[in-house]
């Protein structure tokens, strides 16, 4: 029996492209209108480019609806976080790959966008006067924790040392690099946060990264540290984080939202804290050949019987 697999986010030329490749499998363009059709559910793999197709059905899908889908091998998401999947992610039984690691150039970029219109007070000058309060400071030998140095946060730590700013991290994996002066474990947070200047979050949201910031990690820090949350908004206990934003903790901070938080603006800004929200903006770029190249090396290798690339860890949950 020929095997079927299920594309979305392509035109109708790159999936004819694909049929006329790889003969001995069948293609379907699979969108919001026929996700759960007869022959949609027979599809032995789902892989999706852009999510805009399927963007009412397929958290259904990754919730409790791929049960119905009872010859899917390998699922296939190109973005970085899978968090919405972690209640059923131990559930799964076929194969699953995501984009962890081909979005470090764009989401750094904006992390240090962020970093940079707090530091040099571009968030901070647009109120009247401020020069005689504000002093830009500089990355030049700040240190500067990473929490989580996978394929964003290793390319932040690459920018960050350009600048001459002094990289430390917290990662399970214990990558040695020239770019880390050291790597601590996550437990160890709490007792040495109190040592930085500057702190990165990159760490991907799972069960056990859920509010790691929280009000005995804010405490702990020096005041006047600038704070970046670049992952996801969970791992950051927003309420605890609004108190000692408000007390004036932070010499800076900004967050780039991944929640369904509804922002009237796609940036807010409060100078009188310096501090600035994205609205999920981390992750955009003009720049999409990474995706699309990454794509088609895994869908190669599914139709060839390889092992696929950038799977995701039930244990690790990313």
């Amino acid at each position: 029996m020929r095997k079927k697999i299920g594309l979305v986010g392509l035109d109708k030329n790159k999936i004819l492209y694909f049929k006329r490749k790889y003969k001995r499998f069948d293609f379907l363009k699979i969108d919001d209108q026929n996700f759960f059709d007869p022959e949609s559910l027979e599809i032995s793999a789902l892989m999706v480019l852009y999510e805009y197709p399927v963007r009412k059905l397929l958290p259904t899908f990754l919730k409790r609806n791929y049960k119905r889908f009872k010859n899917l091998e390998w699922l296939h998401l190109s973005r970085a976080g899978v968090d919405e999947c972690i209640p059923q992610i131990k559930n799964y039984k076929f194969k699953f790959t995501s984009g962890k690691k081909i979005q470090g150039p764009n989401v750094s970029e904006h992390c240090l966008s962020l970093l940079l219109s707090l530091t040099r007070g571009l968030v901070k000058y647009q109120i009247k006067n401020t020069e005689n309060k504000f002093r830009p400071t500089e990355i030049k030998n700040k240190k500067v924790l990473i929490t989580g140095l996978g394929g964003i946060g290793f390319e932040i730590a690459k920018k960050i040392n350009t600048f001459g700013g002094h990289v430390y991290s917290i990662d399970h994996n214990k990558q040695k690099s020239s770019l880390i002066k050291k790597n601590f474990k996550t437990k160890q947070l709490k007792k040495i946060v109190d040592k930085f200047d500057i702190i990165i979050n990159c760490l991907p949201f799972t069960s056990f990264t859920k509010n790691l910031f929280n009000k005995n990690i804010f405490k702990k820090m020096k005041k006047g540290v600038f704070f970046i949350n670049i992952s996801r908004d969970q791992v950051v206990n927003m309420r605890d984080f609004y108190y000692y934003l408000n007390k004036g903790k932070f010499g800076g901070a900004g967050l780039d939202i991944t929640s369904k938080k509804i922002m009237n603006k796609k940036i807010f800004i409060d100078p009188k804290k310096n501090f600035i929200i994205t609205d999920h903006l981390a992750g955009l770029t003009t720049d999409n050949h990474r995706r699309i190249k990454f794509f088609n090396k895994n869908l190669h290798l599914y139709c060839k019987n390889k092992n696929l690339i950038n799977r995701v860890s039930i244990k690790k949950q990313y």
